[in-house]
């Protein structure tokens, strides 16, 4: 027993003096495995990751949005005026006759109407009361393509309007819209004016809002009119019918042209920014890279820490400047030779669903600074690909609304002129070397 225990002893000691001699990897020994993270941040400038960066314009109608739009030497220069046109009036109602019973009655006297129109008042931008006035319009139009100048545009059917602004219009009412008093304005109307839509022709010509007082921007988001009824079985009482729009779109001008420079996103018909993409495979500046992490830096995935896409906002016109947030998106081009119509995929923003939200004084009185756009996820998709032959990136992406058109007023941003445009910031983070000694 005693000598399997002086054997045991032996064993161990030779054992603890081999280890001695040698330098095991598994020791924890600082200086054998060194390894160090260090993060930097990058920008990109426009031209080492981007090129030919374009503007296009014209992308759907004012009939598509949701609301109206009515403005009056906004901004110095915007007129806008919203048409409406209406179903028919009703041939019958059921009401009250003098004995108490509710039955049918379809001889009918229109008497007069209220006609109810109800502002966003968030989106407006207007300073105390407004004064408004409704018209009957006097020519036929077409709702998704009328313009200022023009009453229809179709394949077959090219009209102008007798006089610019959809006009002429028969004056039947004027109102004040006071915004402290709520969101909506009544306009009275009386038996001759609600005789201008009595018929089907007039009704489907229907109406234009104008505002007289200056300086004001209004979206309309609903009109009806309410038709003051006497009917034929109890003539003592009257009866309010609700007529709705039919349809419903605006007009304005000035319209912008192609901007020479910069970039233009949003408005109606709606503005977008198209630029190809090629992500470096290695960076090799700038200097203060480069005095951290070993250059040429071989770009990999899993160094991107995040990446935004930098925008530095312009002063928009002051008759399209936004009064509400605007949100921006960026999504892939699927076929760039069909642009400027090419479908376009999914969002390549990372965590947002419905665009990146940006604050209207940006393009105002506070322009001139950058906002950014996390496009992490994109850009690690662009150096797995630059790696991997069998992995693909969108090439061409579109910087855009979310929807279009989405509202009248647009953003701008600083082009490629004076060094100003588009830049991509990385915060990566760089393993230095490991080495076993």
């Amino acid at each position: 027993m005693n000598r399997l225990v002086q054997t045991g002893l032996l064993a161990l000691i030779s054992c603890s003096f081999l280890a001695c001699q040698e330098d095991l990897p598994t020791a924890g020994r600082v200086d054998l495995i060194p390894v160090e993270a260090v993060s930097v941040e990058v920008t990109l400038p426009f031209e080492e990751f981007g090129s030919d960066l374009r503007v296009y314009g014209g992308y759907g109608s004012p009939a598509e949005l949701a609301y109206g739009m009515i403005a009056h030497e906004y901004g110095g220069e915007l007129e806008a005026r919203t048409l409406i046109n209406l179903w028919s009036y009703p041939v019958s109602a059921t009401v009250r006759d003098t004995t108490g019973t509710s039955r049918p009655d379809s001889s009918l006297t229109f008497v007069g109407g209220r006609l109810v129109a109800k502002f966003d008042t968030i989106s407006s931008v207007q300073n105390g009361p407004v004064d408004l006035a409704v018209g009957a319009l006097e020519n036929s139009w077409h709702y998704p393509s009328a313009s200022w100048t023009v009453a229809v545009d179709t394949v077959m059917d090219y009209r102008p309007w007798p006089e610019e602004g959809a006009g002429p219009v028969v004056p039947l009412a004027v109102a004040t819209w006071d915004p402290a008093q709520g969101d909506s304005v009544i306009f009275d109307v009386d038996s001759a004016g609600v005789a201008f839509w009595a018929d089907s022709a007039g009704a489907r010509r229907g109406m234009r809002l104008d505002a007289l007082t200056e300086g004001v921007r209004l979206e309309t988001l609903a009109v009806r009119l309410f038709l003051i009824t006497r009917p034929s079985s109890n003539p003592d009482t009257l009866v309010d019918l609700l007529v709705s729009s039919r349809n419903h779109t605006f007009v304005y001008e000035p319209v912008l042209e192609v901007p020479e420079s910069g970039i233009r996103v949003g408005g109606v018909p709606a503005w977008r920014a198209v630029f190809d993409v090629d992500f470096p495979e290695a960076l090799n500046g700038p200097p203060e890279l480069c005095a951290k992490v070993q250059c040429p830096l071989v770009l990999e995935p899993e160094m991107v820490n995040a990446a935004r896409l930098s925008l530095k906002t312009s002063e928009t016109p002051a008759a399209f400047r936004p009064s509400d947030s605007l949100r921006l998106d960026l999504r892939s081009v699927l076929e760039p030779s069909r642009l400027p119509k090419s479908p376009l995929g999914s969002s390549l923003i990372t965590y947002y669903g419905y665009g990146v939200p940006f604050a209207p004084e940006l393009f105002g009185d506070s322009a001139g600074v950058r906002v950014e756009m996390p496009v992490s996820s994109y850009v690690t998709r662009l150096i797995a690909a630059n790696n991997d032959p069998d992995l693909e990136a969108p090439g061409t992406v579109a910087l855009l609304s979310p929807l279009e058109p989405l509202s009248l007023p647009f953003g701008s941003f600083y082009g490629l002129d004076g060094g100003e445009g588009p830049e991509i910031r990385l915060i990566l983070t760089v393993g230095q070397g490991v080495e076993i000694r």
